[in-house]
């Protein structure tokens, strides 16, 4: 180890608590500051929850209301700039660094806390994540959280800190309650939790088996608002969840598997992804490291889940991420106690060089083409300029029409329109969105209408009105040859479907 990085070490380990508090405040920082200066425009879900958010709820079409809630506190107290719709995140992320240091300190020590700790700030995937609003930060932060609470539940250092109780029973609860209120991947823990509960015997521990009890009766009271919800609109938010499987079209994808698997390597790192797949082949053989099996079924459980799905139908790469915190961790553990200081040193230096990279890239648009990122911010990028076309055109029109999710949540804020809304266009007769079920074209709209779509014919449209009437258009440059033109028309005369 070279002796500037053995200083480094050597004052990290003298005080590992302090060390991690001022990278958690550099790293969160640079972020906030990245947000406040991002010439990103948000994503078409960004601005769907944020819609989500002028209506509180207990449920929406696609998901669960947490996101909502979030973007709703946010932007109460800041405004609706887009950083504001996204400050969660960050400060989110770093609350989930927190739980897994004091994880890693109560299984272990500081010391390799310190590491766990800020190895989750600038995992490559939580650097990206960070610069968005999505369901995952509010589930990782509640997962790590629960899983911090189960470890004090599960292991026992003293007789005062980690025994079982009512008390850590009800907190337990209460993260594994908003965790579902997240995301409802947070199904994944619970089938971890009672894994790992048979598996190591605790189960015929009295105080162990009332406080999950406990645990599951909190998580049951929270969740019977969502519920209900789910009741009274016909459970959309299970049936989405259910048409994302996508188990109706082609099974058995080997190629969505691998794509899959190789996509990982994105979220968590090669160096971290790769001494994971060496941890579960000779680490695990060694027993000095053996509270980490206590952590097994909560990185393999949706790693194996979600792997199933990708071969059965199609997984996006995030759909697995609540497998990283516990990944995260046995890497930490297994890498500082086999002594392998310059894995550890050489995969904080990769992610932090990835993790600066994307903060100032994905907050310069010029510099994100310079990086040759352009593909990566096409859909948030030129939504204001265009915002502004729609908006001037829509003031001399009743109703607004659009016949696409993210095109109507795009202007539903860059536009201006949330407080008089967008009438939904269903092409396919198919309820496939929260406009859908919610604001759907009926056909007895005052008219002409205002129609907004990115079809130059507008060909859904045609057949079902007497008059299509081309306005203008609107075009913004994406680069690398890439654009994104807005077709206007008014239509009128309904004849019917």
């Amino acid at each position: 180890m070279p002796d500037p990085i053995k200083t480094l070490f050597t004052r990290i380990e003298r005080q590992p608590l302090t060390a991690f508090g001022i990278f958690l405040i550099v790293i969160v920082g640079v972020r906030l500051i990245a947000l406040g200066t991002s010439q990103l425009d948000l994503g078409p879900d960004e601005t769907q929850y944020w819609f989500w958010a002028q209506s509180p709820a207990f449920g929406y079409f696609s998901k669960p209301p947490m996101i909502a809630w979030l973007i709703g506190a946010t932007t109460g107290l800041f405004g609706d700039a887009s950083w504001a719709v996204r400050l969660a995140s960050p400060l989110l992320h770093g609350g989930t660094a927190c739980f897994l240091f004091a994880l890693t300190h109560h299984l272990y020590d500081r010391k390799i806390a310190f590491w766990a700790g800020t190895g989750w700030l600038i995992m490559p995937g939580i650097a990206f994540s960070s610069t968005l609003m999505t369901t995952d930060v509010p589930l990782l932060f509640f997962w790590s959280g629960a899983l911090y609470i189960f470890a004090l539940i599960m292991v026992e250092r003293t007789p005062r800190f980690g025994e079982p109780s009512l008390g850590l029973g009800v907190m337990l609860g209460v993260f594994m309650g908003l965790g579902f209120l997240s995301k409802y991947a947070m199904v994944y823990f619970l089938i971890a939790l009672l894994i790992t509960v048979i598996v190591s015997g605790r189960i015929k521990d009295r105080r162990v088996w009332q406080t999950l009890s406990v645990a599951l009766g909190v998580m049951i009271v929270l969740l019977i608002p969502n519920v209900i919800w789910n009741q009274q609109h016909d459970f959309q938010t299970l049936s989405h969840t259910a048409d994302n499987a996508n188990w109706g079209a082609d099974l058995f994808n080997p190629d969505e598997l691998g794509e899959f698997l190789v996509s990982q390597i994105g979220i968590a790192g090669p160096i971290t992804l790769g001494a994971f797949l060496v941890f579960l082949v000779v680490g695990l053989r060694n027993r000095a490291l053996g509270d980490l099996r206590l952590l097994l079924a909560f990185a393999l459980n949706p790693l194996f889940i979600v792997s199933v799905q990708a071969f059965l139908s199609r997984a996006h790469a995030n759909w697995a991420a609540a497998a990283y915190p516990a990944v995260l961790i046995m890497v930490t553990v297994w890498l500082y106690k086999s002594r392998r200081f310059n894995l550890l040193f050489a995969n904080h230096a990769l992610h932090l060089i990835i993790s600066v990279a994307l903060a100032i890239g994905l907050s310069n648009l010029a510099l994100a083409d310079g990086l040759g990122l352009s593909n990566a911010v096409k859909r948030v990028r030129g939504w204001e300029a265009q915002g502004a076309v729609v908006a001037k055109a829509a003031a001399q029109y009743q109703t607004v029409m659009a016949d696409d999710r993210e095109l109507t949540g795009q202007l539903l804020y860059y536009a201006g329109l949330a407080e008089r809304g967008i009438i939904a266009f269903n092409s396919n007769n198919r309820v496939d969105s929260h406009y859908e079920a919610f604001f759907p074209f009926q056909g007895t709209e005052p008219g002409p209408l205002l129609y907004i779509t990115q079809n130059a014919d507008a060909i859904a449209v045609t057949p079902m009105f007497e008059t299509v009437t081309p306005l203008i258009t609107t075009t913004v440059d994406l680069k690398n040859g890439r654009t994104r033109t807005l077709y206007l028309f008014e239509i009128a005369g309904f004849r019917g479907r």
